[in-house]
């Protein structure tokens, strides 16, 4: 998969009625003297740039409590103490640290399936790493928080019945029902889903570990969801368990149909990578795309 340094900047602000709306907020956000709303403003009108722009530009406030502002004018999902939103883990680093190198990356990640999946109308895929400690859960996480970030209905479900993690990324708690309790028997018209964890992205967390994780996802009611979600939602993501212990992760890739590949950097060989690859594409798996972890 290509790495294409994306430079995607916070959405568009459109019309002066949403720009003071906007303003307003990053004025109460940053605690702005009247003095510095001045100076703002002043600047703003001599170069022909918007308030927050000039805000920026003069140093009164930081690009992270602009971003704060947008996020909560325009529902754009970042993570931190002042944004009203649950502990989330550090490693959901496309939310924590929206400006930084590897929320860029995985930004480019992102552009990289939206111009060749999507645009062929693949939109939920697996991620899939050959052994333990690939950063499968970690691409996962950050990926759909970088499709929410975009404004697409997107949905996380953890499909890795073995050593599910999602639910501890995302704040959630680990005892609550899940994708497992759904396919033992539970209503699939009203799955156990957790709405909006943040703007735009739900999540479908494990459930509870059971003993026949593979013959559970190997069930028509697997199957069904898959369909269903694909109907739901915009784009769906399932994170899995490694793939060289256990087959769990090609029976999902069978049901989804494309999949992502992660190997993480020095750790990950290529004859595991070979293998896994080869496997998935006997499932009749579309190999979306390759990521080297290095975060």
């Amino acid at each position: 998969m290509a790495e294409v340094l994306n430079t995607q900047q916070p959405p568009e602000i459109g019309g002066r009625h949403l720009l003071d709306n906007a303003a307003q907020e990053l004025v109460r956000l940053a605690k702005l003297s009247d003095q510095q709303i001045g100076q703002i403003e002043a600047y703003g009108k001599a170069h022909g740039v918007s308030f927050l722009e000039a805000a920026v530009a003069i140093g009164a406030v930081k690009r992270e409590n602009l971003m704060t502002a947008l996020s909560r004018q325009y529902n754009y999902p970042i993570i931190g103490d002042d944004v009203g939103l649950p502990e989330l883990s550090r490693e959901l680093v496309i939310g924590h640290e929206p400006f930084g190198a590897a929320a860029e990356i995985i930004r480019s990640i992102r552009t990289s399936i939206v111009s060749s999946a999507v645009a062929q109308g693949v939109r939920s895929f697996v991620i899939i790493g050959s052994r333990e400690g690939q950063g499968v859960s970690f691409v996962a996480g950050n990926l759909a928080v970088a499709f929410a970030q975009m404004a697409v209905n997107t949905l996380l479900v953890d499909a890795n019945l073995r050593d599910p993690r999602i639910a501890g990324m995302f704040g959630l708690d680990p005892n609550r029902e899940g994708l497992s309790d759904v396919l033992l028997g539970m209503g699939m018209d009203h799955p156990a889903i957790a709405k909006d964890v943040l703007p735009g992205l739900s999540v479908l967390p494990a459930g509870g570990v059971p003993p026949n994780p593979q013959e559970l996802l190997c069930g028509g009611e697997f199957m069904a969801l898959t369909a269903k979600f694909s109907v739901d939602y915009g784009i769906v993501i399932y994170d899995s368990s490694n793939a060289m212990d256990y087959s769990d992760a090609y029976v999902i890739a069978s049901r989804v149909g494309a999949a992502i590949v992660v190997g993480r950097q020095n750790h990950a060989s290529f004859k595991d990578l070979k293998l896994v690859s080869e496997k998935l594409r006997e499932h009749q798996c579309t190999i979306v795309g390759a990521i080297v972890n290095d975060f």
